[in-house]
């Protein structure tokens, strides 16, 4: 009997865990910073040097769950914050856990679109999400025209009409 309680206990501990993180309990935190490589994603540790880059606020991150499949779809999204940073909760069972590869994408006006593909940093790894961001070139989406006015940004347009 003694046995069976002590294998209930971990099981519960075990199921408590499990929910602690598909439920909510699991944030992705990175950096999003200026950079002049076309649009890096990756995972790296928290004393990264390039972590403290010219934080780029205000970019849409979008997480996408098995990205080469026919089931892929979008589980979280978010904003970075003025300096750069972003804590974006993921739901997802299994997130920061199992061995599976996520596509992050971050797109900025004038900064052009990042996207790559990145296992999620387990809890308490020391590693974060690093997203750098280029200047986009002239006539890319986002880019300046030669009279200084913004182009019209078809991401944030596309987004408006979806909403409606």
């Amino acid at each position: 009997m003694r046995r069976f309680a002590a294998s209930a206990v971990v099981l519960l501990g075990l199921a408590f865990a499990a929910a602690s993180v598909g439920c909510g309990g699991y944030a992705v935190k990175g950096r999003v910073v200026a950079g002049s490589f076309d649009g890096l994603v990756t995972l790296v540790d928290e004393d990264d040097p390039r972590l403290r880059g010219e934080g780029v606020g205000n970019a849409r991150i979008t997480i996408v769950r098995d990205p080469g499949r026919l089931n892929a779809r979008r589980v979280a999204t978010g904003v970075s914050e003025s300096d750069g940073d972003f804590s974006i909760p993921l739901s997802e069972f299994g997130a920061g856990w199992l061995d599976e590869e996520w596509r992050v994408e971050a797109v900025r006006s004038r900064l052009g679109l990042a996207e790559g593909m990145v296992r999620m940093p387990r809890p308490g790894s020391g590693q974060v999400i690093l997203i750098q961001l280029r200047e986009a070139a002239p006539g890319e989406i986002g880019a300046m025209e030669s009279s200084g006015r913004e182009r019209e940004d078809l991401y944030r347009e596309v987004e408006r009409w979806s909403t409606r």
